[in-house]
């Protein structure tokens, strides 16, 4: 099973690293005061403008690539910026995704994907077909063998996410165009129906953007997306399965 410490970092998170480090070695019941010219020291570069001009950047919030590197220390930082002082204090930080809601939010989108298929739209002015929701998608599975993990999702056909969600090690070990994105959920719905068992919780810093909650354990070998689209009789039933409809250009 992959772990915290599996997980890549990004460019950014990397820069600010040396903090994180040097925040794991202070004793838990002590506040780190850390002046800005030693947090400059330890990165090995001035901090951004916006560090001594505006509290946001100093908040403690894990889609912040700086907040995830005192985050990652269980470290919540209380920046002075007239004094340009940060105190990081003790703080274990948890992000409540249990499987449990995951799997209600899921069933959810399956929900409204079913009732968009059962009404496909009647002119390009449904704001779905403006989305470009209408317009035909793939459902993907993925193959992470760094992370020992399978992903399915979904992307409109022509759009890069795939290199971007899995990066250069990633492989495609199965791909199905459907005509329009709720098809395409239906598909990626059905699949992760099937791995809940091998289901892998998230990094606690994930920002979701790179479908995060959609992987599972590689020891759980998906079946391929033909046999997913074969079992599905009543959706692919639906009236508005087959419709693409397609954004008028501006």
């Amino acid at each position: 099973m992959s772990t915290e410490s599996d997980q890549p970092l990004s460019r950014l998170e990397l820069m600010y690293t040396p903090l994180g480090d040097y925040l794991r070695q202070v004793d838990p019941a002590e506040d780190a005061v850390l002046s800005f010219t030693d947090i400059e020291a330890m990165i090995g570069r001035d901090l951004p403008t916006q560090a001594r001009l505006m509290p946001y950047w100093w908040q403690s919030i894990p889609r912040q690539p700086q907040s995830r590197a005192w985050l990652r220390a269980d470290r919540r930082a209380e920046a002075d910026l007239a004094a340009e002082t940060v105190t990081f204090v003790w703080e274990v930080f948890v992000r409540n995704n249990p499987l449990e809601r995951i799997q209600r939010i899921r069933s959810d989108w399956l929900g409204y994907a079913r009732t968009s298929l059962a009404n496909p739209p009647r002119s390009v002015d449904d704001p779905h077909v403006e989305q470009r929701w209408w317009e035909p998608h793939d459902t993907y599975l993925l193959h992470l063998p760094r992370l020992g993990q399978f992903k399915v999702g979904l992307t409109r056909v022509g759009s890069k996410r795939v290199i971007a969600v899995g990066g250069a090690s990633a492989t495609v070990v199965d791909r199905m165009t459907l005509a329009n994105r709720w098809a395409a959920l239906v598909i990626e719905h059905h699949v992760l129906d099937l791995a809940w068992d091998a289901w892998e919780r998230p990094d606690r810093f994930a920002a979701g953007d790179k479908g995060e909650t959609e992987r599972w354990n590689d020891w759980l070998v998906p079946p391929p997306l033909s046999t997913i689209l074969d079992s599905l009789d009543d959706d692919t039933s639906l009236p508005g399965w087959d419709v693409s409809v397609y954004r008028t250009p501006a």
